[in-house]
């Protein structure tokens, strides 16, 4: 029962069919989109948990059977295999989009479901970034973009900055958000961060505003 895949599975560019069923595979290879002649994969009951950014390489994907995994969610990108026909990600924990609007094994109704979910994520991170600006300290900011590994000019660290703290702070963590962005980082990997670093810094303040804003999300019209 296999594992692992092996990475020298990409030199096989003219590979069309691949069935890696009934194993015990936990990740498909980072550079599986090489395979760019792959019309059909097969990878149901195994452990895979994660579909790499390259899976979204595989233009000529016409069947995609990834049942009975590990799947909690599925890329936005979904929607470049515009060649794929037949999908199922039937047996998945998935929780965006949830397994009811996967059950249909509609693209199309997947899609439009990530792209509606990932333009609602983007405009809370936006507002958990106003409420981290206008309510963190001038040392906090220090220590959250330590964090964040965000490099900070003195000059938005100085108290003596022409510009509002709050300002300083929403423009910088803009920068890092667009910098995660182009490390494909997903919204919600962003605010999990974010808030992860919030909590080690101690701005329990700052995280009492935001776990607000989360209870009320639902109710929330954008």
């Amino acid at each position: 029962m296999l594992t692992r895949l092996p990475e020298e599975l990409s030199n096989l560019t003219q590979l069309k069919r691949l069935d890696i069923s009934d194993n015990a595979i936990r990740e498909i290879p980072r550079n599986i989109g090489e395979l760019r002649s792959l019309v059909s994969l097969n990878a149901y009951n195994n452990q895979i948990s994660y579909l790499p950014p390259s899976f979204l390489c595989l233009n000529d994907l016409q069947q995609l059977n990834l049942s009975g995994n590990n799947l909690t969610a599925l890329p936005i990108g979904i929607h470049n295999l515009f060649s794929l026909k037949e999908i199922n990600f039937d047996d998945n924990p998935l929780l965006r989009p949830p397994m009811e609007i996967c059950k249909g094994k509609q693209l199309y109704t997947i899609v439009h479901y990530l792209q509606r979910a990932d333009q609602r994520d983007e405009k809370i991170l936006e507002k958990i970034l106003i409420i981290v600006a206008n309510n963190i300290t001038i040392t906090n900011f220090k220590y959250l973009c330590q964090k964040l590994n965000l490099a900070i000019s003195e000059t938005d660290m100085s108290t003596k900055s022409p510009v509002s703290l709050s300002e300083r702070v929403l423009q910088a963590l803009h920068k890092w958000k667009t910098e995660s962005i182009n490390l494909s980082l997903t919204t919600a990997a962003l605010r999990d961060q974010l808030t992860r670093a919030l909590t080690m810094i101690g701005a329990y303040e700052i995280m009492d505003k935001i776990t607000a804003l989360k209870l009320f999300t639902c109710a929330i019209k954008f």
